[in-house]
């Protein structure tokens, strides 16, 4: 995955324009319009551009070991993206399902008679405040007194009283204003003037603050379609809050919390975009945090499964035992094998500011024409302005906002690196901190096994695991570190923090009582503010951070925006709820699982088609929300997850497809098709990727162009 693209996934730039020009997709073309010359990549989503397929392999990040040594099976994941759909789980535990497009009935305002408005408002600023206003609202002509109310000891709620009661007394005729002086408050009133900025706020009568919805989305990350409907308000996509983010090529629905906003007019810009729907609106007292959730509820389907059923049954009763490894998946580590992200936050780590520009801008394989053309300029020349001209102004990727940063601040790359959205470069870091997690894991479970070892960390009580798993939730989506005056505050504590004191070394003692499992032993992301392993695992932690030139001690930087603390990660984890079913099917485009859009649509089930010639695997199961799907996939198939393996498999599949179809067809009736081109196949692990195909261009992967 290139850097440009992660961004624009970030901080999504989706162009929502009503097609021009007759052709087909959600996306205005932008690499080489129709009927103009080719233009510089503008690093916006381009259904016409390959996707970049990530060439990073599992062993490259330390994801090596399995919990059991079974034989596993054949089955391609994410065929299409209706293939893989979440559904989000609350905090309370409550599986969030989309049952309800309609909008709530709008609350009756009980209106006050005028008369007792004007008391209210009186009581609050005297009644002889109230006939000036009323004065200026009557008199003929241009009037330009003003009436101050000194408002400095009352309440937010009073101050708001008093706005609202002048605006139904007096309607559109006066203008409120709230505005500080000499460190008082006041509250002026002042005859409407067309100059004058009109207060056009709608009183709010819903029962709370906050309007929670459900987010279904097809084949759009969390982050992208909040941004579209951001865009469709006419707000900043900062305004909707969530619990996480949830993959893009997939159906999944989640909770979205967002202030004082109409339910009306969210579903509004929700219908202007066609991969979104929203329902089951209501209203609650406080905004959704990042990590409110308890996890995610997946259904999945493996298509061209061979094994028999036997095998396939052994092989998830194990799983439903035995669990898997926590890995963190390949998405962590972006789509590059030559710059993969870790090696970036290591050079942030060192502080090499110039080392992790360069790995930034370094070439590598898969990118966009315009962006590898650019990054071979920079690889040439080191002129900061030479490789800029090789992208449009329209482009907004990182490599950008670093170069414009160096053609005026030569050699400043500490500089050009914080013109990068702060989590972004978060990002890197936490890349790092995964990557040694993978590596201590394996390590772990190779060299002792299942078994618990004295020294092994576990969680002092329920209630702390609850509260870290919460945290991890955070660092997981990369936002937990967000920007405040405080992050920029000496982080020059010595105190022994009370994060250390989540966990306790097991003993011999405890190890003896039966009290804990494996499913009980976390591993440390590395950190400054961390408690390691009482053993050998521990030491590990200080040999590989050694051998980048790190320590703990160096992770903790001189202001807290640039600390890693560190976190704890289960070790192990088991799926809840495990369902899974056989399915026979004819056509690669066979739906196989029914979405919440589709059941609320009238839509059944698929009816299984007896004799069909292929066979796929539904699996329907809940994972804590920092697992990823795809290494409990991992456990199940026991094969590679990474982009290139499933390509393979899939090319396999065609090839076995064509060949039967060949044999089977009278030679003269065999069609002479065209090769008109190739095209990557998309082939998703869950990471950001650019491009937004309509979900009504949906493909199957088996009938995509095989790669050059």
């Amino acid at each position: 995955m290139s850097h440009n693209q992660y961004h624009n996934k970030r901080s999504g730039r989706p162009d929502n324009r009503q097609n021009r020009g007759g052709h087909r997709g959600q996306f205005k073309h932008r690499g080489q319009p129709y009927g103009g010359k080719q233009k510089f990549g503008n690093g916006r989503p381009n259904n016409r551009d390959p996707i970049a397929l990530s060439n990073l392999k599992e062993d490259e990040v330390f994801i090596t070991e399995y919990v059991t040594a079974g034989e596993g099976f054949h089955g391609i994941l994410k065929s299409r993206f209706s293939d893989f759909q979440v559904n989000e789980i609350d905090s309370d535990g409550k599986v969030a399902v989309l049952t309800d497009l309609g909008l709530p009935a709008a609350p009756v305002s009980e209106e006050k008679s005028n008369v007792e408005v004007e008391q209210q408002l009186a009581k609050l600023i005297s009644q002889e405040s109230v006939d000036k206003i009323r004065s200026i609202t009557e008199f003929k002509g241009k009037c330009t007194d003003i009436v101050e109310v000194d408002v400095t000891e009352m309440s937010k709620e009073d101050r708001g009283t008093i706005h609202n009661s002048a605006k139904t007394l007096f309607g559109k005729a006066i203008v409120g204003s709230t505005v500080t002086k000499e460190d008082k408050k006041y509250i002026t009133f002042a005859a409407f003037d067309k100059s004058m900025v009109r207060d056009r706020r709608e009183k709010w009568l819903w029962p709370h603050p906050f309007t929670y919805f459900m987010l279904y989305k097809e084949n759009v990350d969390t982050i992208q379609a909040t941004t579209q409907l951001a865009e469709s308000l006419k707000c900043s996509p900062s305004t909707f809050a969530y619990a996480g983010t949830k993959d893009r090529r997939a159906k999944t629905t989640q909770w979205i919390s967002v202030k004082l906003f109409e339910p009306s007019k969210i579903a509004a810009a929700a219908a202007r975009i066609r991969q979104l729907s929203v329902g089951n609106f209501c209203f609650k007292p406080t905004t959704l945090k990042l990590g409110q959730l308890r996890g995610n509820r997946f259904r999945i389907a493996l298509r061209q499964v061979s094994a028999e059923e036997a095998v396939i049954r052994k092989s998830l009763e194990s799983f439903q035992e035995k669990g898997f490894i926590n890995y963190y998946g390949l998405q962590r580590f972006g789509n590059s094998a030559t710059v993969p992200t870790y090696k970036i936050g290591i050079e942030l780590l060192k502080g090499c500011w110039k080392e992790a520009c360069e790995f930034i801008l370094m070439p590598r394989d898969g990118d966009h024409w315009y962006m590898k053309s650019c990054r071979l300029e920079w690889e040439k020349t080191h002129d900061a302005q030479s490789a800029l001209d090789k992208l449009s102004s329209n482009n907004k990727s990182i490599e950008r906002q670093i170069l414009e940063w160096l053609v005026s601040h030569k050699n400043d790359y500490k500089c050009a690196l914080e013109q990068i959205p702060r989590n972004m470069r978060l990002l890197y870091y936490h890349s790092y901190q995964s990557l040694i997690w993978n590596r201590v894991a394996s390590r772990r479970l190779k060299e002792f096994g299942h078994r618990l070892i004295p020294g092994d960390l576990v969680y002092v009580d329920k209630d702390v695991e609850e509260a870290a798993d919460a945290k991890m939730a955070v660092k997981d989506v990369g936002l937990d570190l967000q920007g405040s005056p405080e992050d920029d505050e000496e982080d020059g504590s010595t105190e022994t923090s009370a994060f250390k004191n989540l966990v306790k070394p097991l003993t011999e003692a405890d190890i003896a009582s039966d009290q804990y499992t494996i499913f009980d032993i976390v591993l440390p992301l590395p950190g400054h503010d961390i408690s390691y392993p009482a053993n050998d695992c521990g030491k590990w932690y200080v040999e590989i951070l050694a051998e980048d030139e790190l320590s703990s001690e160096k992770l903790k930087g001189k202001c807290k925006k640039e600390s890693l603390g560190g976190a704890y990660r289960k070790m192990l984890v088991k799926p809840e709820n495990l369902q899974w079913k056989m399915v026979n099917y004819e056509n690669p485009t066979d739906d196989l699982i029914v979405s919440d859009l589709e059941v609320l649509k009238g839509r059944k089930e698929p009816e299984a088609k007896d004799g069909a010639s292929k066979k796929a695997l539904i699996l329907d199961f809940q994972l804590p929300s920092s697992a990823y799907a795809t290494m409990a996939l991992r456990e199940i198939l026991k094969v590679d997850t990474s982009a290139l393996h499933q390509l393979t498999l899939q090319q396999q599949d065609q090839s076995k497809t064509d060949r039967t179809e060949t044999e089977t067809k009278p030679q003269e009736q065999q069609p002479i098709e065209a090769t008109t081109g190739t095209q990557p196949i998309e082939v998703d692990n869950g990471a950001p990727q650019q491009g937004t195909p309509s979900p009504e261009d949906e493909e199957p992967a088996e009938k995509k162009a095989k790669l050059e």
